[in-house]
């Protein structure tokens, strides 16, 4: 303890009262700026409990806009490391994170549990990673939709960026050794006016189940357009837009969602971290809903605690 007290004593970000870490602002995100709110619960929980061995934890934070997200997000990073010297990177997930794991590990920056499965760094001691690998994690969906859900015959909707057009592509490249027909696939942006294009599109292809490999805005549109167009088809989810209250709409469209989730039920579950997680949300933020996406930044923000 005496070791590590002394090398936090000595590193950026880090005074005898504070600890400096860098995470987005206002990302005009749904997911992003909900996972980062979980992050928040716990630094509000942790400094209001006398921090960290009598450190607190303070954030610094630049936002950014929907339209070049990577661009955006890189140089966030690059003036939180640069200019306010952070002592590490928490989050700053989805396709931005393949650039900003390069940088963290040429500048030896700590970066804390990107949500993303895209980085691929194994033995590099300064990225810490937070999922399953989506090559590991598309193999298990698809193999259990093809064996026991009795899909033969699958469809991707996908958001049009790298997270989205690797799912695509795995569904394609699994086809054969998995046993089913990968029947086609279109991508959506990720804040879509409508689905309707697309989603009659797949329909002409006549698949058994539709992989939504999407964000919260674009999901719900592609439920909205199975609804309108009264379309019988299964829809299959992955991770946080699990959550029930991203795909509900009038007439009950998303009933029978398939979905795929490290999580459980944020509103529901009875597992102790869980209840906590509600507990604390309902302190701090009691005009706040629980969702999977802010309980993905309670659970790894608890692990960098932990670690400081």
């Amino acid at each position: 303890m005496q070791i590590f007290v002394l090398l936090l004593a000595i590193a950026q970000g880090v005074s005898d009262s504070n600890i400096l870490i860098g995470m987005e602002g206002s990302a005009q995100s749904f997911s992003t700026d909900e996972e980062n709110l979980g992050m928040h619960l716990v630094i509000m929980h942790v400094n209001a409990e006398g921090g960290i061995h009598g450190r607190k934890i303070k954030v610094a934070a630049y936002p950014r806009g929907r339209e070049n997200i990577v661009e955006q997000a890189l140089e966030n990073v690059r003036r939180l490391n640069e200019e306010d010297q952070v002592f590490l990177l928490f989050n700053f997930g989805g396709p931005a994170a393949v650039p900003i794991g390069e940088y963290a590990m040429q500048n030896d920056l700590p970066y804390m549990f990107p949500h993303t499965a895209l980085l691929t760094v194994d033995g590099e001691r300064h990225v810490f990673t937070s999922f399953p690998r989506y090559a590991g994690e598309s193999r298990v969906m698809l193999r259990y939709l093809a064996e026991s859900a009795d899909a033969r015959r699958i469809a991707v909707i996908h958001a049009d960026n790298i997270y989205g057009d690797y799912f695509a592509r795995r569904a394609r490249e699994l086809a054969g050794e998995t046993g089913y027909t990968f029947v086609g696939s279109r991508s959506l942006g990720r804040y879509p006016e409508d689905a309707l294009t697309e989603m009659h599109a797949l329909r002409a292809d006549k698949p058994d189940v539709v992989i939504m490999a999407l964000y919260p805005a674009g999901a719900k549109k592609v439920v909205e357009a199975k609804a309108a167009m009264d379309w019988d088809i299964r829809l299959v989810s992955s991770g946080p837009l699990t959550d029930e209250q991203y795909l509900n709409v009038d007439g009950g469209a998303a009933e029978g969602t398939l979905g795929f989730c490290h999580y459980p039920d944020p509103n529901e579950s009875d597992a102790p971290g869980i209840v906590e997680y509600r507990k604390l949300m309902a302190r701090y933020f009691p005009d706040h809903a629980p969702n999977r996406y802010s309980l993905y930044g309670y659970v790894f923000g608890k692990l960098v605690v932990e670690g400081l």
